[in-house]
């Protein structure tokens, strides 16, 4: 049954056939050789860290004891920046508290600067309007000194007057109007 089935077909289309079938397989392979090729620099690019570090120590090097101290170091170095960036993080936090404090105390100062410049400035106003008052009162003050040492002296002289005419009593006389 299969030959008569074989029967029907040509050798022409047997032999196209079969090249088709080969041009199928070859491109299929040249396509798988593409994508393994790919995928291999795939994997070049996608090396990790660890793995370029250790070709270049061990180009270097040589020594896989000396890139396992180096990563060592590394991996310390990492960890103990990522610590002082915590730390470092909350002291800014605290950093950040006590500017805030800060700038309130500032605000406080500030605010009691003004209260204590307008006291000096009353103060300077009263002090002032003092001055004035007892530059009048010591020129009321020397006015009535001077009016005291006149009004003394008119005594004085009203006193010699009365001595005098105490001596002579004889001689008494009422003031001239």
């Amino acid at each position: 049954m299969g030959n008569q089935v074989a029967k029907g077909i040509s050798v022409n289309a047997k032999t196209l056939i079969v090249i088709l079938i080969f041009v199928n397989v070859g491109f299929a392979v040249k396509m798988l050789n593409k994508y393994y090729k790919m995928k291999e620099a795939g994997y070049v690019r996608e090396k990790t860290f660890h793995e370029q570090l250790e070709q270049r120590v061990m180009k270097a090097f040589g020594s896989m004891e000396e890139l396992n101290k180096m990563i060592n170091d590394i991996t310390l170095q990492k960890e103990e920046a990522e610590k002082i960036a915590v730390s470092l993080k909350g002291q800014d936090e605290q950093l950040r508290l006590v500017n805030k404090k800060l700038e309130e105390a500032k605000a406080k100062l500030e605010e009691e600067k003004a209260r204590l410049q307008k006291e000096i400035w009353e103060t300077e106003d009263s002090l002032s309007l003092a001055k004035k008052t007892l530059s009048t009162k010591d020129a009321i003050i020397q006015e009535v000194t001077g009016k005291l040492e006149t009004v003394e002296k008119e005594n004085a002289t009203l006193k010699k007057q009365i001595e005098e005419q105490l001596k002579t009593p004889g001689a008494w006389s009422l003031p001239h109007q």
